[in-house]
């Protein structure tokens, strides 16, 4: 009797979830809008992580990231004059020892042509947690520019949008003051990064570690920002966004579900650490982590994410859904890169000026990127 009652929970709790996602925006077909190359190809030839990347005015890009040291950990940057087919120029940007804790790299260059690198400092020992800034006018020499924020709970995850008129904004999950739930925050910068005003919340709800913010501009006063949330039960993460009409002076309290995980047995999935970018004919794209193709087996370790010990970040693949409507709604996912036992994480995207697509990964220990070409025709 008992087996015969564990049989029929698990039954109904996929009925529920098929019925759920048949009433969703991430139901939709699969719709590739972009045409891949067929290879990932590695930027950097030894161990590194959390891959970003910006488009120089130059017509090169170049991409961000940490790797460890003989000491501790480095920023570090690479750059490509062929649309990422080949990298080259790598600079080192900071570096510290252990126990300092150098991560989430991301770089932007202003309209003056300095280029900024943001990333966490932490030293967790000691309980100091700071987002700098690093900047460099000719991508050779870099110094400390400035501080985004400093705490003692745990800050994380920097991106920094540029707005027409000059300013800078800088997002980042943060649990100062609401551990052990997270919200996103944003400061602004009108000096080119010198300077950081006080926080906005930008997204935060009871219960939830919303986190890995990812922003688009979407026209003249609208953003999109989309974050991975802990809002969705059983799902361990979701991704979500929110919008503003006034390029951030204020956000809807609408938390829109783009994406969470398809599995046929009820249990806590994730789908997270997002990225969105707008493609040149206005569609946009959002990337995600996600472990749902990993096979359930219960009390499984490596196949139960109710195990104790169960990591969803050595099953997760890397993945992306598209949207024709300005984020109204969403395609189907399409795969990309990885899987159970062979996990791609941290993954991103990127535009370049000529309309190319970047997909960055973490995948075996080392930073992968492949491109592609959109499929529509830019908007005039």
């Amino acid at each position: 009797m008992l087996k015969l009652i564990a049989i029929l929970g698990v039954y109904f709790s996929c009925l529920s979830i098929l019925a759920a996602e048949a009433t969703t925006a991430d139901a939709g077909p699969v719709v590739s809008m972009v045409t891949w190359n067929k290879e990932f190809r590695p930027i950097y030839p030894e161990a590194a992580s959390y891959p970003r990347a910006t488009a120089l005015s130059d017509g090169r890009v170049m991409v961000a990231f940490a790797h460890p040291t003989s000491v501790g950990k480095a920023i570090a940057c690479v750059v490509s004059g062929d649309g990422g087919k080949t990298w080259a120029g790598y600079r080192r940007i900071c570096e510290h020892p252990t126990p300092v804790d150098l991560d989430n790299a991301f770089p932007l260059q202003l309209a003056d042509g300095t280029v900024l690198v943001a990333y966490r400092r932490h030293d967790r020992k000691g309980h100091i947690f700071r987002i700098e800034v690093s900047s460099s006018r000719d991508g050779n020499q870099w110094a400390v520019r400035s501080t985004i924020a400093t705490g003692t709970q745990g800050i994380w995850e920097p991106f920094l949008l540029p707005l027409p008129d000059g300013t800078v904004q800088a997002y980042y999950a943060s649990e100062e003051g609401c551990y052990p739930d997270q919200r996103i925050e944003m400061r602004t910068s009108t000096d080119g990064g010198m300077s950081w005003g006080t926080p906005m919340t930008v997204a935060e709800k009871k219960g939830s570690r919303d986190g890995m913010p990812g922003m688009v501009r979407l026209g003249e006063q609208e953003l999109l920002v989309v974050f991975e949330a802990q809002d969705e039960p059983p799902f361990r993460f979701v991704i979500r966004g929110v919008r503003s009409s006034d390029l951030g002076r204020t956000w809807s309290a609408t938390r829109q579900l783009i994406y969470r995980p398809n599995h046929l047995v009820a249990a806590p999935w994730a789908a997270g650490a997002p990225s969105i970018i707008r493609l040149p004919d206005g569609r946009l794209m959002v990337s995600f982590q996600s472990d749902e193709n990993n096979a359930f087996v219960a009390g499984d370790r490596r196949r139960d994410p109710t195990h104790s010990k169960y990591d969803y970040l050595w099953h997760t693949h890397f993945a992306c859904v598209t949207s024709v409507d300005q984020g109204k709604s969403w395609t189907a996912p399409v795969h990309l890169l990885g899987g159970p036992d062979d996990p791609a994480n941290w993954n991103a995207l990127e535009v370049l000026n000529d309309g190319t697509v970047l997909t960055l990964s973490n995948h075996r220990g080392r930073i992968w990127v492949k491109s592609g070409v959109a499929d529509g025709k830019p908007r005039r």
